[in-house]
């Protein structure tokens, strides 16, 4: 018994072993100011792993990296003083290094700092700023950018009112399986706002957000089949 045990116990000490040298070559890195390393330290301590839960060491890293220009690092400090995690929560805090890392064109930071205009969270709130961060993740691809961007567009909050830049902006980021997105397309075909009516494409994208399982769509469609 002893000897089939053997192998089981060798091969978990070797994991270990292994594990232990690269989390070694980690914090040597880290320590000599690679920043890509400290991210990296910061997100073992933050998520606890291989090591124990630490989120103070992890606001820890993170500010080095931060302060070394990285934007991974600005971004994810900027997190956690968004939500108070390893320091006291200050939103305002929070903006600034979201603006650091956005100015460089990190894409996360730019829709966050969408979302804090527009909902007044660390800056006075700001539709037509909201509005200026949210083109930017969209047009880099950001598809719940592209779906706010659509909402200010339809509803003429922070931008000109115009429903077919908001039926442009929906359907990119349906097309990535936003199924808000595709919700709304369906009420833009349904009432003939900035496209042609079309009860067939309505339905399209009602069936498509509903398989997502939007609750929304599931009532439109019903009551258009009526």
């Amino acid at each position: 018994m002893k000897t089939m045990f053997l192998p089981i116990v060798m091969f978990v000490l070797c994991g270990l072993a292994a594990a232990f040298g690269q989390y070694t070559d980690l914090l040597q890195r880290a320590n000599a100011g690679d920043p890509a390393a400290q991210v990296k330290m910061g997100n073992l301590y933050a998520l606890g792993q291989g090591v124990n839960r630490n989120s103070q060491e992890a606001v820890k890293w993170f500010r080095r990296a931060a302060e070394q220009g990285d934007t991974d690092g600005e971004y994810r400090l900027g997190g956690m003083y968004d939500v108070g995690f390893g320091v006291p929560s200050d939103p305002a805090t929070a903006v600034k290094w979201y603006q650091q890392a956005a100015k460089q064109g990190f894409l996360d930071a730019e829709y966050r700092l969408g979302v804090m205009y527009e909902q007044g969270h660390g800056v006075s709130k700001d539709d037509a700023q909201a509005a200026k961060w949210y083109q930017l993740a969209a047009s880099h691809g950001r598809p719940e950018a592209q779906f706010k961007l659509g909402e200010m567009y339809e509803t003429g909050r922070g931008l000109p009112q115009s429903y077919k830049d908001a039926w442009k902006w929906y359907y990119q980021a349906a097309q990535k399986d936003r199924p808000e997105a595709q919700f709304k397309l369906g009420k833009l075909y349904e009432q003939g706002l900035g496209v042609p009516q079309s009860t067939s494409e309505a339905i399209k994208w009602y069936q498509k957000a509903i398989a997502k399982g939007d609750s929304e769509a599931e009532e439109s469609l019903r009551a258009l089949e009526k």
